[in-house]
């Protein structure tokens, strides 16, 4: 039984001292330049097309149907052109609560309640940002 502890404490061992004089910033350094040039023109115009979108706030009232922006939608619901109605707009948004910064809801702006149907026609209401809605 000790052996074999030697065993795997040796094998920790060298892939630590492997981790430590391997050296991760030329590979780090390469996968970045390849990542820069797989991106094209096409993607740096629709990624400006997007944040522009995103900055553009249109106006809505209630009971108006509005759909996703193009390449916004960050939630599973509504579907991809799905109409949504405005049930309301909210006079002071709520910040979204989600703790992990990584995360697309952190902090997210939700300053607009949409409705739609769901399964069996079952009338559902989602606290959304609405810079990501544009009218259908």
């Amino acid at each position: 039984m000790s052996e074999k502890k030697d065993n795997n404490q040796d094998l920790i061992g060298a892939l630590v001292q492997s981790l430590q004089t391997r050296n991760f910033e030329e590979e780090d350094d390469e996968e970045i330049a390849t990542e820069k040039e797989s991106y094209g023109e096409e993607y740096i115009t629709q990624l400006q097309t997007a944040c522009n979108n995103f900055l553009k706030k249109d106006s809505f009232q209630v009971g108006q149907l509005v759909k996703w922006k193009t390449n916004l939608k960050n939630r599973k619901i509504p579907y991809k052109n799905q109409p949504a109605i405005v049930v309301e707009i909210l006079d002071k948004p709520i910040i979204s609560n989600d703790d992990e910064s990584g995360s697309p809801y952190f902090r997210e702006n939700l300053d607009i309640i949409l409705g739609i149907l769901v399964d069996n026609n079952i009338f559902l209401t989602f606290y959304h940002d609405s810079r990501r809605f544009e009218a259908y």
